[in-house]
């Protein structure tokens, strides 16, 4: 996992610069029929119509099964970039919901957490194969992004659940002493640490975001597990 946040002027922020963690297959003895959320992320051709909303009790999402006409636009080191993919807005709420399933209108789908954190794995499932790139982003302010991981997930012969967990943390373990408002921990939920920006200074981070910017290479389903810890 690689993860970094810009310094902005004099205010003390995290900065996490080459933080590398492996993805890693979910340890034996896992219980993958303990209770749990399941996401489908469904790949589909670039003229599919379907509208995306209500599908399997908001379980699902659908999105293009080749991306390479969808970009986002991102502020990464200070700099207005377009990286490849559509974007999956992640907030965390009441309850566990798929508020916008349908990708193909605007490049961009939503999702929304249950209360808590979890322990997420995520598997690719449909043949033929292909594979996924995921990357998740802080979306600070309107000029402030950094991610802080990414995971490339593809069809393999085993079933195979990969540990995503680190998706939805930010680590402060290379600069411990830029996340006092963070009390000094080493990972921080996602959700927590965008509290504390807008509470850190809600004029500069009114209101930060999560979300993933999701570059898919013909995967046509990737399931995302989420067990509360």
């Amino acid at each position: 996992m690689k993860a970094r946040i810009l310094v902005l002027g004099v205010l003390a922020v995290l900065i996490c610069a080459g933080l590398a963690v492996s993805v890693q297959a979910a340890k034996p003895g896992t219980d993958f029929n303990g209770p749990h959320y399941n996401l489908n992320i469904i790949g589909k051709d670039v003229d599919w119509n379907g509208n995306g909303n209500g599908y399997d009790n908001g379980h699902t999402m659908f999105v293009p099964e080749n991306t390479s006409d969808f970009n986002i636009t991102v502020w990464d080191e200070g700099v207005e970039t377009v990286v490849p993919g559509i974007r999956i807005n992640i907030t965390q709420g009441a309850e566990f919901n798929v508020i916008d399933g349908n990708a193909f209108d605007d490049g961009t789908c939503a999702f929304q957490l249950a209360p808590g954190k979890y322990h997420v794995y995520i598997a690719a499932k449909a043949k033929p194969g292909g594979y996924t790139n995921i990357v998740g982003w802080v979306q600070a302010n309107n000029t402030y992004y950094f991610d802080i991981g990414d995971v490339q997930v593809s069809k393999s012969k085993k079933a195979q659940w990969d540990d995503a967990t680190d998706l939805f943390y930010v680590s402060g373990q290379e600069e411990p002493n830029a996340i006092d408002m963070l009390s000094n921990q080493d990972n921080v939920w996602v959700f927590d640490y965008l509290a504390a920006l807008n509470t850190y200074d809600p004029t500069l981070y009114p209101n930060p975001l999560y979300f993933w910017q999701y570059d898919n290479h013909g995967s046509k389903l990737v399931q995302i597990r989420f067990y509360e810890v």
